[in-house]
C-alpha cells in the first residue's frame, strides 16, 4: 500500500459544506474524487468518486460521470492515493467501558508478562494521581469514599507466565489503593486492599469466609479460585461466572452520568477507527438502553446504534428466565422495534453457554486439562439453561413477540442445541407466514463444524447468520489452543466454510473481550494468525480482503435490516463512509493492522464525525 498524497482542500471547507443544502438544484455538497472507492455494490464494485448531498450519496462513479452533480458551491476534494469504503458496521460490542478505558482504567491487552502488567498500572496510577482523578469512588456497601485503580482486558494466556499477576504482585504497584482488573471474559484479579475492604485479614483466620479455604458447592464449569500453593488461600485471581462475584460486593460502580460520558467517549473513539454503526449486544435489562437514550436525547450519539434487548440475566437470580416472566416483561415493554436510523432497539440477545478461553463453553469433547481447573479433563463446559423444554419456550415467547433471536453459543454442543430450537421455531413461523424475513443469528459460533454436531448445512438452509468475532482468534487464540488443542483450533470460526456454504457472516469485535479495532478482525480473517505466538491454525479457512470487509459493512447492515440504507456506497443510501490513507486493494495483509491509525475521515450521514488531527484535509 502506498501513502495517500496530501489532500488539496482544507478540512474547514469540507466541514462547512457537509450537511448544507446544495447551492444549485441537483448539485452535490461535496464530491470526493481520485480515490479507490470500494462500493460493496455488485453492479459497480469500484469507482473513483463519490458525490454527497445532505445526508445521502447522490452519485458514484468517475469524476466525469458526476460532473452534472457539481454546482458552483460544490466542494471538490481530491483524495488521490486513498481508499473510500462504506462505513464499518460493528455487529457485536459492549461500548459502556470504552470511554472509561480511554480516560481512567488501564487497558492490559498490550501486556506480555506480569512486569508489563505492573508497569502499565504504575503509569496510569501516576497519571491519575498527578491529575487528581484517582479518588472519589464510593465503596459499597459502606459508602466510604476513596481511590481505586481499575484495569481491563487481561487474559493469562497472553502473558509469558501463563498466569495473571497475583495479589502480592499487585500490592507491589500499590498496597494502599484498591486494584481490580477485569479479565476479557469472566474473571477478575485484585490486590490485598480489596480483600481488606471485604473484611478479610490474611493474618487472621477468624475473618475468613467459607470460600477462603474451600470452593463453594455451587461452582460451575470454568469457576476457579486460584490459590497460593503453600497456604491454599486465594491469590487474588478469580475466573468463571460465580467466582468473581465473591469479591464484587466492594467494587465501586460508575454513576449513571459517568456511564453516559464513557459511552459517548467510546463511540467517538470507534468513529476514529472507521466505525459508523454499532450493535450493542444486550441492554443489561434496560440499563444500557437508558444510557444510549440519554446520549441520543442530548444529541451526543456520533454514530448509529442498534440495541438488542437483554431480557436474560446471567445466573437468572431474579427468575427472569421463567417463560411467563419473560412474557410479562415483554408486555410491559410494549414494543419490538422502536427508533430511527440513528438509534433503534430491536432483537433479543441471550446466552447458551460460556467462553472457550474461560473453559465454560459447552463442547462435546472435553477440554484439555490445565492447572487450576478442578474439573480437569472432565470439563465439557455448561449450558446456561439445562432444561431443553424450558429453553425452547423462552425463545418461543421472544419470537412470538416479534424479536429477532440472537443467541451467544460458542461450543459445538451449545450451537447445535440453539440451531435445533431455531429450526423448530422458524418452521412454525413459516408455516403461517411463508415470507417471514427472519434474520436470527448465532453469536460467536466458534465451533460450528465439529464431527457429529456440525450445523453448517442447517445454517445455510435456514438463513441463520453467523455473527462472528474474528479478532477473538487473533487476540485470544493461544488460550483456545491450550484449552481445545490444535486440531479443533483448525475449525475455530471456519470463515471459508461459512463463505462457501453461502452462510452470511456479520462481524464484530466483542469489546471489551477484544480490542474494538475492526482492522484486526479483517486481518484475522485473511491470515488466521494468533498475535502472541504468531501461529496459524486452519490456513485453509482464510478468506480474501473484500470478503472479510463485506462482513463488516454490507452484511452488518443486513443483520439489522438496514442494507437498503447503508452498508454499501450507492446513490440513495446514507452517506456513511470512511477515507483511509492507503490503497486497500494493494499491499500485504500485515499492513491491514496499520489501518486503525490511517483513517483520515469518518462520515455519518454526510457529517464528518472524525478527522485525524494531523490530516491535511
Amino acid at each position: 500500500m502506498r501513502r495517500g498524497a496530501a489532500l488539496r482542500l482544507s478540512i474547514a471547507l469540507a466541514l462547512a459544506a457537509c450537511g448544507r443544502a446544495p447551492g444549485a438544484p441537483g448539485a452535490a455538497d461535496i464530491v470526493f474524487h481520485g480515490a479507490t472507492v470500494i462500493t460493496m455494490d455488485e453492479e459497480l464494485p469500484t469507482a473513483d468518486a463519490v458525490a454527497i448531498a445532505g445526508e445521502h450519496i447522490v452519485g458514484v462513479g468517475s469524476l466525469a460521470d458526476l460532473r452534472s452533480l457539481v454546482g458552483p458551491e460544490t466542494q471538490l476534494v481530491d483524495v488521490s492515493g486513498t481508499t473510500i469504503i462504506p462505513g464499518i458496521n460493528e455487529t457485536h460490542i459492549h461500548v459502556r467501558d470504552l470511554g472509561f478505558e480511554q480516560r481512567t482504567a488501564v487497558n492490559l491487552q498490550p501486556a506480555r508478562n506480569v512486569a508489563d502488567v505492573q508497569r502499565l498500572l504504575r503509569e496510569r496510577l501516576a497519571e491519575l494521581e498527578r491529575e487528581g482523578r484517582l479518588g472519589g469512588w464510593r465503596y459499597p456497601p459502606t459508602g466510604q469514599v476513596g481511590p481505586w485503580l481499575f484495569g481491563l482486558a487481561w487474559t493469562q494466556d497472553r502473558l509469558e507466565e501463563r498466569r495473571m499477576a497475583d495479589r502480592r504482585e499487585l500490592d507491589a504497584v500499590s498496597r494502599d489503593v484498591p486494584i481490580s482488573l477485569d479479565r476479557i471474559y469472566n474473571g477478575i484479579a485484585v490486590n490485598t486492599r480489596v480483600f481488606e475492604l471485604l473484611g478479610i485479614d490474611f493474618d487472621n483466620p477468624a475473618t475468613y469466609p467459607d470460600w477462603f479455604r474451600r470452593d463453594p458447592p455451587d461452582f460451575e464449569a470454568g469457576d476457579i479460585i486460584f490459590r497460593d500453593p503453600d497456604t491454599g488461600l486465594p491469590n487474588g485471581v478469580f475466573m468463571g461466572t460465580k467466582a468473581p462475584l465473591l469479591v464484587a460486593p466492594v467494587i465501586p460502580e460508575k454513576t449513571f452520568e459517568q456511564t453516559v460520558e464513557s459511552l459517548v467517549l467510546g463511540l467517538e473513539y470507534l468513529a476514529s477507527l472507521g466505525i459508523t454503526a454499532v450493535v450493542e449486544a444486550g441492554s443489561r435489562m434496560g440499563e444500557v438502553t437508558r444510557q444510549y437514550q440519554a446520549a441520543y436525547t442530548a444529541g451526543r450519539l456520533p454514530i448509529r446504534a442498534v440495541l438488542y434487548d437483554g431480557w436474560y440475566r446471567s445466573g437468572d437470580p431474579d427468575g427472569i428466565g421463567d417463560p411467563a416472566r419473560i412474557r410479562e416483561r415483554l408486555g410491559a415493554l410494549g414494543f419490538n422495534n422502536l427508533g430511527d436510523h440513528r438509534f433503534r432497539v430491536r432483537g433479543a440477545k441471550s446466552s447458551e453457554d460460556g467462553g472457550l478461553g474461560a473453559r465454560s463453553a459447552t463442547v462435546s469433547a472435553p477440554y484439555l486439562p490445565v492447572p487450576g481447573d478442578p474439573l480437569g479433563a472432565r470439563n465439557r463446559g455448561m449450558l446456561r439453561e439445562p432444561d431443553l423444554a424450558r429453553r425452547s419456550e423462552q425463545l418461543r415467547v421472544l419470537a412470538e413477540f416479534g424479536w429477532e433471536l440472537h443467541v451467544h453459543a460458542i461450543g459445538d454442543v451449545a450451537i447445535r442445541r440453539v440451531v435445533d430450537i431455531y429450526k423448530v421455531l422458524m418452521d412454525s413461523i413459516h408455516a403461517v407466514r411463508p415470507d417471514a424475513d427472519l434474520r436470527w443469528s448465532i453469536i460467536h459460533a466458534y465451533l460450528p463444524d465439529e464431527p457429529g454436531t456440525s450445523v453448517i448445512r442447517d445454517l445455510a438452509d435456514y438463513g441463520i447468520i453467523a455473527a462472528i468475532n474474528p479478532a477473538n482468534l487473533y487476540y485470544e487464540g493461544d488460550s483456545f489452543v491450550r484449552n481445545v488443542g490444535p486440531e479443533r483450533m483448525t475449525r475455530h470460526t471456519p470463515f471459508r466454510t461459512f463463505l462457501e456454504a453461502g452462510i452470511r457472516m456479520a462481524s464484530g469485535s466483542d469489546y471489551p473481550n477484544n480490542s474494538p479495532d475492526p482492522w484486526a478482525g479483517i486481518y484475522a480473517m485473511m491470515t488466521r494468525e494468533i498475535e502472541t505466538s504468531g501461529e496459524v491454525h486452519g490456513p485453509e479457512q482464510r478468506i480474501p480482503f473484500l470478503d472479510a470487509l463485506r462482513t463488516f459493512t454490507l452484511n452488518g447492515a443486513y443483520l439489522t435490516y438496514d442494507e437498503d440504507v447503508r452498508g454499501s456506497l450507492e446513490p440513495g443510501k446514507l452517506a456513511d463512509l470512511v477515507v483511509v490513507d492507503a490503497n486497500l486493494l494493494e499491499g500485504a495483509p500485515a499492513e491491514i493492522l496499520e489501518m486503525a491509525s490511517r483513517v483520515l475521515v469518518t462520515m455519518v450521514g454526510g457529517e464528518i464525525v472524525y478527522r485525524r488531527p494531523d490530516s491535511e484535509f
